[in-house]
């Protein structure tokens, strides 16, 4: 029986990811990210995030980390997939690279979280300057037209084999490149999820007693942005309401649409049937969803919506468009349906569907309950164990026990 590897003791993760500190001095990042990189840490004696610190408190959105102990390396901020942006973020390039790779020779193993200006600097800056190496994908893995090139470029980096370990993304698995690992956005514990039952439950009697009519509440959440798509979804509910159906949707997140998508809905005639309520923290997110009847993302790209696990838990059932992790949310059409971005009247048709198949329509609530069951952020530790020790080939249990 052949021995393995030295387990790895520490490890730095390196991304373009903002951080803010409290007036305590206390570490704050964006909760689900924050949540995910805590489950990390559990797996390691020692955590170094190298990322950029962005002045002002915490802003709504952002949670302290729960691990202690954790270390921050700053790293500038910069970046954009224009011209002018790549042009401007070319005087960082040397710090980043001399920070990340100083970063990765004082530890075990690093983790770089792509895509981003600074992961596609450290893919190169750590290489072979810690003993093990992992990624995460985080965009879309596939190729789509606008497409930024340095996205493009960064996905065929990490395809090859010469990355030199694990590589997290958002698709199937792929037998030619057993590096590529499918994996999962989660933000929930088992405890939120059996803490959610009730709430899937009254939606089930609610959903199977309403008349057609409605009130029928839909939400989306996302950042106002054109790729987020939110105007197709509230065309929808212009599409919905003309059709004589009682719908209300709550739009969720701020950003550089929302002064043309609250004119949209003034213009359609939606008056308070469209309410945007801007970012707002984890728990006001759970409480939409937990009222809402149907989710709805009909971003035009979209790597992996966690917002629809979120939802799923609550017994929200979604509506998405397709991508690489689409059909495998959605479960073929068991637990979600596709939808097409690009043709709003998708949505109120699919939304009419199931008004239509109330028992198709529990079945989902049903199979989605059970479907994020498998999804938590527990289930995503386990796994993530499993990947990094079969990849890497070491056994983390003496890790792991250390830190119980």
């Amino acid at each position: 029986m052949t021995s393995r590897r030295p387990a790895p003791r520490s490890l730095a993760v390196i991304a373009d990811l903002p951080h803010h500190r409290d007036a305590a001095g206390r570490l704050y990042g964006l909760e689900p990210v924050v949540a995910q990189l805590d489950e990390w840490a559990a797996l390691f004696d020692r955590l170094v995030i190298c990322s950029p610190v962005l002045p002002g408190a915490p802003p709504a959105g952002f949670a302290p980390y729960r691990s202690s102990g954790i270390e921050m390396v700053d790293l500038p901020r910069g970046g954009g997939n224009t011209l002018g942006a790549k042009l401007a973020m070319i005087p960082l390039i040397p710090g980043w690279a001399w920070r990340t790779r100083r970063v990765a020779r004082r530890v075990d193993a690093v983790h770089l979280r792509c895509p981003s200006n600074i992961g596609l600097v450290a893919v190169f800056s750590t290489w072979r300057a810690a003993r093990y190496r992992s990624a995460m994908y985080a965009g879309v893995w596939r190729h789509y037209d606008g497409e930024p090139r340095f996205f493009r470029l960064q996905r065929e980096l990490l395809r090859g084999r010469w990355f030199g370990g694990p590589v997290s993304v958002y698709a199937p698995a792929d037998p030619r490149r057993p590096h590529l690992e499918p994996s999962f956005s989660p933000s929930f514990t088992h405890a939120a999820w059996e803490a959610a039952a009730p709430t899937a439950e009254a939606k089930r009697d609610s959903v199977s007693a309403r008349p057609d009519a409605g009130v029928w509440r839909l939400a989306v959440v996302g950042r106002l942005t054109p790729n987020k798509n939110q105007q197709a979804a509230v065309r929808a509910v212009a599409d919905l309401a003309a059709s004589g159906l009682d719908v209300e949707l709550d739009v969720l997140g701020d950003g550089p649409e929302r002064g043309r998508l609250e004119l949209l809905a003034r213009d359609l005639g939606l008056g308070d049937r469209v309410r945007f309520r801007g970012m707002v923290p984890f728990d006001e997110v759970t409480e939409v969803f937990a009222a809402a009847d149907l989710q709805l993302l009909p971003s035009r790209q979209e790597g992996y919506g966690k917002v629809l696990l979120e939802g799923m838990v609550q017994g929200t059932v979604p509506l998405l468009s397709p991508g690489p992790a689409a059909d495998g949310i959605a479960g073929h059409g068991s637990r979600g349906l596709l939808i097409d971005p690009h043709a709003p009247a998708t949505i109120a048709a699919a939304v009419r569907s199931l008004i239509d198949d109330r028992p198709r329509w529990l079945g989902m609530i049903d199979d989605a309950r059970a479907y994020t069951a498998e999804h938590t952020l527990e289930v995503f530790r386990t796994r993530l164990r499993a990947m990094l020790e079969r990849q890497w080939d070491v056994d983390l249990a003496g890790v792991v026990a250390s830190d119980q």
